[in-house]
């Protein structure tokens, strides 16, 4: 518990400590308090081992559309940010104030990155924090941080996350299922 408590504090200081731009080390989906989502109690399957990951190699902006996510959230994408070396931010706009974000592993052994998300989030499923989400992927968890993460298979790893206030995709968890999807057929 300590571990994942210690996780979830280093990357709340980073994202706090991020600006607009961020850099390869503070990209990440820590930017939100954690969903209140219901939880599984259904234990965790296995977690991904740093020798286990495979780089995925297209750039984060190519796994999801802006027509992708203005479908699945209901809000027009105002902007698509590239955030190298491992993220792709959609802003939804200021009066939204919400932005969603894909997340890649590129085998870098990141905190930020998508397998140590995983690995992390698996840790809170058995403390009722996170829940296993079946039907995408080899196996998915959300939504602690508004975000589910996700195996892919093959060492493949990403996540999808809603990043910014509260006042739009409160409880993301169908919009999240949804553009995890999408983002599989791309890869």
């Amino acid at each position: 518990m300590f571990r994942a408590m210690a996780v979830v504090i280093v990357l709340l200081m980073v994202s706090a400590g991020c600006g607009g731009g961020g850099t390869a080390e503070s990209t990440g989906a820590a930017e939100t308090v954690a969903s209140t989502s219901p939880a599984s109690t259904a234990p965790a399957a296995t977690e991904p081992e740093g020798d286990d990951v495979v780089p995925i190699t297209t750039p984060p902006c190519d796994l999801l559309t802006a027509e992708e996510v203005e479908a699945a959230t209901g809000l027009p994408v105002e902007e698509v940010s590239d955030e190298p070396p491992i993220a792709c931010d959609f802003d939804l706009g200021a009066e939204a104030g919400v932005h969603i974000q894909v997340i890649i592993e590129d085998g870098a052994g990141r905190l930020g990155g998508a397998a140590n998300l995983l690995r992390e989030y698996l840790l809170l499923v058995d403390q009722g924090e996170a829940e296993l989400v079946d039907g995408v992927g080899e196996q998915a968890v959300c939504c602690p941080f508004r975000t589910i993460a996700v195996d892919a298979g093959g060492g493949r790893f990403f996540a999808v996350g809603v990043g910014g206030g509260y006042a739009e995709l409160a409880e993301p968890l169908e919009v999240l299922i949804s553009l995890a999807r999408s983002v599989l057929g791309r890869l």
